[in-house]
């Protein structure tokens, strides 16, 4: 549509520096057909950038598989991701800082490598801390520690890079609770470390243990799995057992059966949930405050029968079913469930929209973030996001009163700069070095590198 400038358009000065229109009824009529065609371009861009960045997550073509399995693990405030070629990457920060190679805190947005090693295996992150195998069975350790759960005799030191712990050599599987770490060995054996204070560690004491200890004698441990003050594991039996704070009235401090049957399979657990898979495909869960243990702790989600895998975050879980699809299900205070819904909570499970085949997951407690690593190497987040600047003391006040403003005028809500991400945002993706090692050179459509993030509003 042409927007030709009517004849009764002129100049009123001589010199051609100052003009004027006069208002015609055709120069109404150029006006409007100039609007109309604002508006169709308008309406023509919206459904283009809708069709080529749908609402959700949107994947591309898989990369091809690495060294290793890849992880994605969050703290307090902080995430790590360990990548498919080994290396291992940090952001967030907003409250304890982000480890570099000296003590001093960082907030960053957008991953960024820690370290040089490249042979990493496996890595979980606790409250402030983290703890990471190597593919040699060696431990490690890092970040600032007050409970004794970096392994080291030094209870209040800080370690910024990854400190070994002990010398073995036959480490095989970690995870971590609050302020404590559980560890198996080749053998079977169970051990544990950190803060004890209610029995977490299970070895019949309450004192916090800077190293790890053995837990009974037993060399048919399987899976573990960590909540804030309790812990969990499954047997080759396929028994489950309990131990720590679990609502009895008193701590359990030695390993003790929870839950009937010997066909539990998988467990996970954080802050005061657990949940678990049977053989059958049925999915329990497990509240431990102030519900006490009893043979029926575990209580069944739903009657389907066709779940496969669980991933347990704070009061809300993610879960998967035999067809591929994910759902997600519990508290949405931060919109860490990915539904693009205010609700604060969902009782029952929810589909996750979007074709999704992951690489990792990850869900965040006191944060309430989500975390996905897809096999097209796309990194998406949706609840709290991390390594968000705190405002200052005047940032803080004009955000209060500009709150105010918008509470009598909703229409203004865009002005208020949120933290949250009420859908799944790209956020990164895994940089030409790392591709590289998958045998993927330079690809022109991966316009994002280490340091790099994409705006929220890509849809």
């Amino acid at each position: 549509m042409e927007c030709t400038p009517p004849a009764c358009w002129r100049l009123s000065a001589a010199d051609g520096r100052e003009y004027t229109a006069r208002r015609s009824p055709g120069m109404r009529k150029w006006l409007t057909r100039c609007a109309v065609a604002a508006a169709l371009m308008g309406i023509v861009l919206l459904v283009v950038v809708s069709q080529s960045h749908p609402p959700g997550i949107w994947t591309g073509k898989p990369l091809p598989p690495g060294k290793v399995k890849p992880q994605l693990a969050i703290g307090i405030d902080t995430a790590v991701l360990l990548a498919p070629d080994g290396s291992l990457w940090l952001w967030g920060g907003t409250d304890y800082g982000v480890v570099s190679s000296s003590p001093q805190t960082a907030i960053s947005p957008v991953p960024r490598r820690f370290g040089l090693d490249s042979d990493w295996l496996q890595v979980a992150s606790g409250a402030n801390f983290a703890v990471a195998l190597k593919g040699d069975g060696s431990l490690w350790t890092w970040e600032r520690k007050v409970r004794g759960q970096v392994g080291k005799t030094n209870f209040f030191a800080h370690y910024g890079t990854p400190a070994r712990l002990g010398t073995e050599s036959n480490w095989t599987q970690i995870c971590v609770g609050g302020f404590h770490s559980l560890a198996l060995k080749s053998d079977g054996s169970l051990w544990a470390w950190g803060n004890n204070m209610v029995g977490q560690l299970g070895n019949g004491a309450t004192n916090n243990a800077s190293l790890p200890t053995l837990i009974g004698t037993d060399r048919d441990w399987q899976t573990i799995a960590a909540t804030t003050f309790a812990s969990f594991a499954v047997k080759t039996n396929g028994t489950l057992w309990t131990w720590g704070y679990v609502g009895l009235g008193r701590p359990v401090l030695v390993p003790m059966q929870i839950a009937p049957g010997t066909n539990w399979c998988a467990v996970s657990g954080s802050h005061d949930m657990a949940l678990a898979l049977k053989t059958d495909s049925t999915l329990w869960q497990g509240l431990l405050v102030p519900y006490p243990v009893s043979r029926d702790f575990f209580r069944q989600i739903s009657q389907d029968s066709d779940w496969t895998e669980v991933h347990c975050g704070r009061d809300w879980f993610l879960s998967r079913k035999k067809d591929g699809a994910w759902w997600v299900c519990g508290q949405n205070y931060a919109r860490q469930l990915g539904l693009g819904t205010n609700a604060t909570e969902k009782a029952s499970p929810q589909r996750l929209t979007g074709g999704i085949e992951p690489w990792a997951f990850a869900q965040g407690g006191n944060p309430g973030t989500t975390l996905l690593l897809c096999k097209d190497g796309k990194l998406w987040t949706w609840g709290k996001r991390l390594g968000v600047e705190k405002p200052s003391a005047a940032g803080r006040k004009f955000q209060s009163i500009l709150s105010q403003v918008v509470g009598r005028f909703p229409f203004l809500h865009f002005l208020i700069k949120s933290d949250v991400d009420e859908t799944p945002r790209l956020l990164w993706e895994l940089p030409p070095e790392v591709r590289r090692s998958l045998g993927v050179g330079p690809n022109s459509t991966n316009y994002l590198t280490a340091g790099h993030s994409v705006d929220a509003s890509h849809e």
